[in-house]
């Protein structure tokens, strides 16, 4: 059976649980939210014990029948997540898949979540096999204009409404990124206490901005783009803000890129990285991964130890020179080097 997202959470409410669910898409935020309602209703109806699974490079699709096959050691009723990442299984994952949804076994839930499935994909054996078993979810970007009656469920949600001029100017600044709309609904419910959000309380949190604004700042710097990375540096400085407002975001973020980078170079995935850090922005992920594929793990630390010094001359030096110093760093890393990243530590 195939559901639009939407209409997850009122099947939840008035059928049984499904013994499969596919939930697959190009949103990460809609995918990990469908995902999360099925957990919360499994979870009311005792399925307590919970495997995950991730399928990257040589994963053995045969740990995943065998888990079905055995009997929990602590709960009779068991949620298995599989997160097969790009979409396709293979011939040896969709063989399993097919063989499992012929039979699926009792007391057992199975969540799959997935890219987006193709329609070659969606013709192929273990595609049919789970949309007969279960139930296939496919997960769909907002259009701009379904974006607004989203944003506006979503202050709904939390007690809030929202002025249509308002409504207006929030869909246009965050559009084409849901991530970032959760943001602004959070930040908005934050600042103020009014039950009907205005057109004033938006732009006063556009103008609070500065934080999202730093890591789109990393993030052009990652991706190469050095002029733009200058451009932006000296938007945020005429707006008044102090280096150190950028660099301690900016810091935190790096440091965990130079994680993943670690983690990458020991053999883990980035699909998978990308997923425990909870990257789910297309750009970000594309500026990730070009970073990693322009400098080595020891050039990043080389950036990471540049980066830590710079907060020390921030706090003891004149604006100028700190500004200065900020630009620099982010020209090193967008690769208009300074300074040289074969340097040595210190």
């Amino acid at each position: 059976m195939r559901l639009h997202a939407r209409q997850l959470s009122s099947s939840l409410k008035r059928n049984t649980l499904a013994p499969l669910y596919l939930v697959s898409g190009d949103e990460p935020l809609q995918v990990l939210e469908c995902v999360d309602l099925i957990h919360q209703h499994a979870r009311q109806q005792g399925f307590a014990d919970r495997v995950v699974f991730t399928v990257e490079s040589g994963f053995d699709w045969d740990t995943l029948l065998a888990e079905t096959a055995s009997a929990s050691l602590f709960s009779p009723k068991r949620l298995v997540e599989l997160r097969m990442g790009a979409g396709s299984p293979g011939k040896e994952g969709g063989a399993v898949l097919a063989e499992y949804a012929s039979k699926p076994p009792a007391d057992t839930i199975l969540i799959i979540s997935a890219g987006k499935i193709d329609k070659q994909a969606q013709q192929s054996k273990w595609f049919s096999a789970l949309d007969r078993a279960g139930v296939v979810i496919q997960v769909w970007p907002l259009t701009p204009e379904e974006l607004p009656e989203w944003i506006r469920q979503r202050l709904a949600g939390r007690g809030r409404s929202i002025d249509p001029q308002a409504l207006v100017l929030l869909s246009d600044q965050v559009e084409g990124n849901l991530l970032a709309a959760i943001q602004e609904i959070d930040k908005l419910c934050l600042i103020t206490d009014n039950e009907r959000i205005s057109v004033d309380d938006v732009n006063h949190s556009v103008s609070d901005n500065a934080r999202y604004e730093v890591f789109a700042l990393l993030e052009a710097a990652m991706a190469g783009d050095a002029k733009r990375c200058a451009r932006m540096l000296a938007g945020l400085r005429g707006e008044g803000l102090n280096p150190i407002e950028i660099h301690r975001p900016l810091l935190w973020e790096f440091r965990r890129v130079c994680s993943m980078a670690g983690a990458a170079a020991s053999g883990s995935s980035l699909d998978r990285l990308f997923s425990e850090y909870r990257v789910w922005n297309d750009q970000r992920k594309h500026a990730i991964r070009l970073i990693l594929r322009r400098c080595k793990l020891q050039q990043l630390h080389v950036l990471l130890r540049q980066a830590l010094r710079l907060e020390r001359m921030i706090k003891s030096a004149n604006q100028v020179m700190a500004w200065q110093a900020l630009l620099d760093l982010l020209l090193t890393i967008a690769g208009k080097p300074l300074l040289p990243c074969t340097e040595t530590p210190a």
